[in-house]
Formats: C-alpha cells, structure tokens, sequence
C-alpha cells in the first residue's frame, strides 16, 4: 500500500461515511417528525436507546450498497475533474493497478455490512420493534402460527398455533435428539402455560426410541418444564 492507495481509500471511506451519515440525518428527520406523538409519550431513554441506537444501523445497513455506488460515482468524478487520474495515468499506473484501492474500500465496507447484518442488527432489530409496537402502533401480538423454536440443546418444540391472551398453544410436539438421533418425542392436543411457570400438556403421547425399539406412554395430563415463557 502506497501514499496513493492511502489517499484513495480515505476518498471514497470518507464520501461514504459523509453521505450515509447525511441520509441518516434526513432519515431521522422525517421518523421524528412523522412519530412525534409516540415519542413525547414514550420514556426517552427508550426512545434513544432502544429504538433511535436501533434504527440507525439498520437504515445505515439497507442504504450501504447504493451509497457505496453514489460515493463511487462523486469521489472518482472529482478526482477526475482536478486530472487527479491523469496525473496517475501519466505515471504508467495501470488502470488494474488503479482499482486496488477502491477494491479495498469495498472490501471494508463488505465486513461492516456482514457484522452489522450477522451479529449487530437482528438483536437490534428486536428491540427497535418491541419499541415500536408498544409505544408506536401499541400493538401486541397475541396470536402465532405455525411456531418452531428450539428451547434447549437437541430439543425442538413446535406449535401449529399459539393464542397468547389465553397462553394456550394447540397441536404441539416436542422433539429431543442425541446425536442428530431423535430419541423421544412428545405431540399433545393442547399446551398451556399457568401461573406456576410450567407448562401443562393435555391428550398427549410420548414415544421413546432406543434403535428399533419403541416405547409410547399415553396420558390426559402432564405438566412439564420447557424452558420458554410467554410474552
């Protein structure tokens, strides 16, 4: 990496960073102005931290590509209008030679888009909508289908349907493996949880596998402990 290489990369970082950030700004702008309510009625703390920390890496995240084509465009546009490029060019620098930079500038911004896409944004986003749908469209969910989760190793629980008003799930299943191995699962008409922070299974059957074996126990009600709660 040379004097040049330098000089490039923090040409297009610096009118990417410049106009993520200015985007951002109007982004923020508009949000406020067009959930102004919620947020007077909301804690502010809550509106800074869990939604506004929330919101910016995740618009910074869906406006990455096309800023990365608008800084691109502007900063190579202005090197070219100073003959920045045919100063290099006059040099022998070959224009292979002259994409490096760029080629690491890119690479730059592919980590912090996959960090910020892998590890940053999902739980962010979990907030951000928790916030928004108790202080914006104050909206709970109260009703889930289709609902698979996995609530401790090699166990996967799964419900056709869930109502949360009545913590009551219908059509559920409970598989555990040992070594990608199913060894038990159970399946129940109903699963509710109750104020004892356990789970009652009604009109289930457990079927426990040991190789070709099977055992199958019946019953009309069992309560069991399964590691998730409702919300």
């Amino acid at each position: 990496m040379k004097i040049l290489d330098w000089y490039i990369i923090r040409k297009f970082l610096g009118t990417y960073v410049f106009a993520i950030m200015l985007i951002l700004a109007i982004t923020v702008m508009f949000d406020i102005n067009e959930k102004l309510d919620a947020f007077l009625k909301a804690p502010l703390k809550a509106t800074v931290f869990d939604y506004f920390l929330n919101f910016l890496p995740y618009f910074a995240n869906q406006f990455s590509p096309l800023f990365t084509f608008i800084a691109v465009i502007f900063f190579t546009s202005k090197l070219a209008d100073n003959s920045e490029i045919i100063a290099m060019l006059s040099t022998g620098m070959s224009y292979r030679r002259l994409l490096r930079p760029y080629l690491v500038s890119a690479t730059v911004i592919a980590a912090a888009t996959y960090m910020l896409s892998a590890y940053i944004i999902p739980p962010a986003n979990v907030k951000r909508i928790e916030y928004t749908n108790t202080y914006v469209k104050n909206k709970r969910v109260d009703f889930g289908s289709n609902i698979q989760l996995q609530v401790a190793k090699g166990e996967i629980a799964y419900m056709q349907s869930f109502n949360n008003s009545q913590k009551t799930g219908y059509k559920f299943s409970l598989e555990s493996f040992e070594d990608k191995k199913l060894v038990s699962r159970l399946t129940a008409q109903t699963i509710k949880w109750d104020t004892l922070h356990n789970w009652t299974v009604r009109d289930y059957m457990i079927r426990d596998f040991d190789g070709q074996r099977e055992t199958i126990r019946r019953g009309s009600r069992l309560d069991t402990i399964i590691p998730i709660e409702p919300r």
